[in-house]
């Protein structure tokens, strides 16, 4: 008899059953397949949350067997006996080795003694293939297929590239032979890392091309920002920012470094800042950011690797840009820890970036800020850009509620550097 799916009579119908699909990695990738290797379908426990999802994290704790079945190459499904007690079934880079134990035992052959290389090859080659979530308490079932798109030590990243409307009783088989079918919908985007691009393009998707999209919390009064980071980040990673995860392998990055800071002050459709940010081999960054007032939305553009002997900024400035007029302003040195986090919900990627500035002149003024910003998005069926402001208003309200309860004072506003470098000028200069 083909497996169900299983919900808990005391749980809500109103739940989304996950089940968790391990296979050879030669479907995903063009390698030769082990012989004989099935499909593995683990349950894990179910979910509350009604929402559909971008992208769900699995760490190990999260891939603890609830029920377990096999589907062959035939499409016939057979249920493994349940552990006697709570299993792991993936350790970071391998199944775990408790529960392979439990699936040799279940799975050995009669008359073959468990433990031997033709009992043990096919482990070897399967991983996290993809996750299913199945909305089953809906007035029209359906399931949504994740892929899994990035395996690390700590856990395994999935994104979804599909969804199908099924039947009610929909077995376990019928529903993840369907989604065998619909697996290779944004497979170049699936099983490629971020870093690489691709001809039809970069695995996230960045709206609004050279558009800055920000969000900015001054700290008022002193506080260490390196505190506020770790602080934030715990927060953030036990799971007190609802819908956001950490960027799994990239959670936090940290930066320095010096800026030679020009305001652009006509004309006056080209009004902004430009700052240039000194890097390795005396190399420099120029960033160029056009706006006339502290907003949400500011342009900003780049040039990098740039070589300035002397570090003449005022003569390259001169020479590049002819047409504009600029106003020196002070230096200042910048450390910046950044939270890279993603909302499960819609998939976009923001930095919670906590920063602190301090002028190079004489008077060492500080500023400190934590600025929310939106990265770009992980591409995703049903991608929609019309949800950013909304979620990056959401998380800079978390920000603010953890800051709060930090006792740390602090304004969300718009305030930008150059508003604070105005802000420190001499008032002959302003």
């Amino acid at each position: 008899m083909a497996a169900k799916l299983t919900v808990d009579d005391e749980l809500s119908s109103k739940i989304v059953s996950r089940h968790l699909v391990f296979a050879d990695v030669a479907l995903q990738y063009e390698l030769g397949p082990a012989d004989d290797a099935p499909v593995l379908v683990v349950e894990l426990a179910p979910d509350e949350g009604l929402e559909m999802r971008a992208i769900e994290y699995l760490g190990r704790a999260d891939t603890i067997v609830r029920a377990a079945s096999v589907l062959d190459a035939t499409g016939k499904v057979s249920a493994l006996p349940s552990p006697e007690e709570p299993l792991v079934t993936w350790a970071g880079t391998r199944l775990d080795e408790t529960f392979t134990d439990h699936l040799r035992a279940a799975l050995t052959v009669p008359g073959q003694a468990s433990g031997s290389a033709s009992t043990d090859k096919w482990y070897e080659a399967l991983g996290p293939f993809m996750l299913l979530r199945t909305h089953a308490g809906e007035q029209s079932p359906y399931t949504e297929v994740l892929i899994c798109t990035r395996i690390r030590s700590i856990g395994a990243l999935f994104v979804r590239v599909a969804q199908f409307a099924h039947s009610a009783d929909a077995s376990v088989a019928q529903l993840v032979n369907a989604a065998f079918d619909r697996r290779a919908h944004l497979e170049d985007f699936v099983r490629v890392e971020g870093s690489v691009h691709l001809r039809e393009g970069n695995v996230h998707l960045r709206y609004e091309k050279d558009v800055e999209i920000e969000e900015k919390i001054t700290v008022v009064g002193d506080a260490s920002i390196w505190h506020l980071t770790k602080s934030m980040w715990a927060a953030v990673e036990n799971g007190h920012f609802p819908g956001f995860i950490t960027n799994p392998g990239y959670e936090l990055t940290r930066w320095h470094f010096v800026q030679s800071n020009f305001e652009v002050t006509a004309p006056d459709n080209e009004v902004g800042h430009y700052a240039f940010q000194r890097v390795a081999d005396d190399q420099y960054l120029l960033k160029m950011k056009q706006f006339s007032k502290d907003s949400l939305r500011r342009v900003e553009t780049f040039r990098g690797g740039l070589q300035i002997p002397d570090a003449d900024f005022d003569g390259y400035l001169a020479r590049e840009f002819p047409n504009l007029t600029f106003r020196r302003l002070p230096d200042f040195r910048r450390t910046r820890f950044d939270i890279n986090v993603q909302s499960v919900v819609t998939g976009h990627c923001f930095g919670i970036e906590t920063d602190e500035v301090t002028l190079s002149d004489a008077s060492g003024r500080k500023l400190r800020q934590v600025e929310t910003e939106y990265l770009e998005t992980r591409r995703h069926d049903g991608m929609d850009g019309t949800t950013i402001d909304a979620e990056l208003s959401r998380l800079t309200g978390l920000v603010e509620e953890h800051l709060a309860g930090l006792r740390i004072a602090a304004k969300r506003d718009f305030y930008s550097k150059l508003s604070f470098l105005r802000d420190s000028a001499p008032t002959a200069d302003r």
